[in-house]
């Protein structure tokens, strides 16, 4: 694994992980577009089934997940299983069949890549505007680090970032526009303060 990849795969890893603890969920995923092959792939999952998620395959307008990444709407889903768009055979093959799904786009550029989805979080300190507000601009920071990186690897100059040194970052922030930059940056804050030891 190179260490662009290493960076990108830390960046979906703690935004999974941000998106669980910020709702006190039971497990977070975020899926990516593959448009070779036509479909939603697990690329970092945190909680409840994490182990035997990455990698797994859906077809794109397939469950909830699927549902946003067509539409391009954040969506809280209650009782998911009185839901035509749930898909409950694929939730009992992950391990762990959800009661309440909230998901938002992952969008780069305008067009959707991807899903973050959180299962069974914690709503009521929230709302359920400010709950999928949250999750939205979670979504955003994630994409400003991943496109950060995408646009390295078009340049064909890789990130240098590594698990163990992400202000490496901050090269390549000076690229982007102020707005972009910030996002990006809050998304690395993020990481550093989970990666840190704890006292």
């Amino acid at each position: 694994m190179n260490e662009s990849t290493s960076t990108h795969d830390t960046i979906l890893r703690s935004t999974v992980r941000l998106a669980r603890l910020s709702f006190r969920a039971a497990a977070a995923s975020v899926f990516l577009l593959n448009r070779e092959r036509d479909e939603l792939v697990f690329e970092a999952a945190s909680g409840a089934g994490e182990d035997r998620l990455v990698g797994v395959s859906i077809p794109p307008g397939k469950g909830i997940a699927g549902w946003v990444a067509s539409t391009g709407e954040t969506i809280i889903v209650r009782e998911a299983d009185t839901d035509s768009r749930f898909d409950r055979h694929f939730a009992e093959q992950t391990g762990y069949v959800p009661t309440t799904i909230l998901a938002a786009p992952l969008e780069e550029r305008g067009v959707v890549i991807g899903v973050l989805e959180v299962l069974d979080p914690l709503l009521d300190e929230f709302g359920d505007i400010a709950a999928m507000d949250l999750l939205s601009e979670l979504s955003i920071q994630s994409c400003a680090a991943l496109s950060l990186l995408l646009d390295d690897r078009g340049r064909q100059r890789p990130a240098r970032a590594t698990e163990a040194d992400l202000d490496d970052l901050a090269v390549l922030l000076r690229r982007m526009d102020d707005q972009r930059a910030a996002a990006a940056g809050d998304v690395v804050a993020g990481v550093l303060r989970l990666l840190a030891p704890r006292r």
